[in-house]
C-alpha cells in the first residue's frame, strides 16, 4: 500500500452504500483519481465542507497497486468553492468546469497544465472576473492542453496559413477555421473582435478586470469543437446553455 498526500480539487462525489461516497478527484502530480470516502455521507463526517466541487483541498489517500479505487483518508480545505457557488451563474459554472477536468483528464497520469489551469480560473472568479469570460477561457484552454482546439493562425484543411487580420470562418464539420474555399458547408464566421479577444486568450492570463468583446462568439467555437469531439454536450453545458437561454 502506498500513501501520499497531494493538493486537489474535487471533481464530483457519488454515493456509495449507505455513509460512504466515491469521490473524484484531480491532483497535481498524479492526475486524476477516484476513491472511497467511507462515512462522509454521516452527520459527524470528517470531510463536511471539503468535497464540493471545484473546492481545492490537500488530501490523504492510501493506494494498492491493481486497485482502481484509492482510499480517501481525509481531506482539509485550502480554498473552499462556496463563496463562488453561492451565485446560481457561478455555482453552475463550477459545476462545468468539475465535469470539463473529469472528462478531458486522464486517470493516474501526471496533470500539471490541467490542475494550472483549473487554480487559475478560480483565482480569476475569486477575483471577480465575470462568469463569461471565465467560462470561454477555461473552455478554450482545456481543449487547447488536450490537443482539441484548432489554430486560428492555418487553415484545417489545406493547412496553408490564414490571413493574419479579418474575420475567421470556423467549419464545425472539421473542426477547424478554413478558407473561404475550404469550408465543406455553413461555416461560423468569427468577428474581428472576437478574433482578437481570442488571441488575447490564448496569449495571456485571464484579466479579470477584462471586458472583452467577441465573447459568445468564442464560447460557441469552443462549444462546437468540444461537441464534434465527444459526440454529444456535457450535461453541466446544456444546463448552462438553458439557464441562458441559448
Amino acid at each position: 500500500m502506498h500513501h501520499h498526500a497531494s493538493d486537489a480539487f474535487i471533481l464530483g462525489t457519488y454515493p456509495l452504500r449507505e455513509r460512504d461516497r466515491i469521490v473524484v478527484f484531480l491532483t497535481r502530480d498524479a492526475g486524476k483519481k477516484r476513491g472511497v470516502a467511507r462515512g462522509s455521507r454521516g452527520p459527524k463526517s470528517a470531510f463536511s465542507g471539503a468535497l464540493e466541487p471545484m473546492t481545492e483541498a490537500r488530501v490523504l489517500y492510501f493506494e494498492k497497486e491493481g486497485r482502481e479505487l484509492v482510499s480517501l483518508n481525509s481531506a482539509d480545505v485550502i480554498r473552499s468553492s462556496f463563496p463562488i457557488a453561492k451565485d446560481l451563474d457561478r455555482g453552475l459554472l463550477l459545476s462545468a468546469f468539475a465535469e470539463s477536468l473529469q472528462t478531458f483528464v486522464s486517470d493516474s497520469e501526471p496533470a500539471e497544465p490541467f490542475y494550472r489551469l483549473a487554480r487559475h480560473a478560480l483565482d480569476g472568479l475569486f477575483a471577480g472576473a465575470p462568469a463569461d469570460l471565465a467560462a470561454a477561457y477555461f473552455d478554450v484552454w482545456i481543449l487547447k492542453l488536450s490537443g482539441l482546439f484548432p489554430s486560428p493562425a492555418e487553415c484545417a484543411v489545406c493547412g496553408a496559413p490564414l490571413a493574419v487580420a479579418g474575420p475567421l470562418l470556423f467549419d464545425e464539420s472539421r473542426p477547424g477555421f478554413v478558407h473561404p474555399e475550404c469550408r465543406s458547408g455553413e461555416a461560423q464566421r468569427v468577428s474581428v473582435t472576437a478574433r482578437e479577444t481570442l488571441r488575447r486568450i490564448l496569449s495571456s492570463p485571464l484579466d479579470p478586470e477584462a471586458r472583452p468583446p467577441g465573447l459568445l462568439e468564442v464560447s460557441t467555437v469552443a462549444r462546437r469543437a468540444r461537441r464534434h469531439f465527444l459526440g454529444h454536450e456535457l450535461k453541466s453545458q446544456r444546463v448552462l446553455a438553458e439557464l441562458k437561454g441559448e
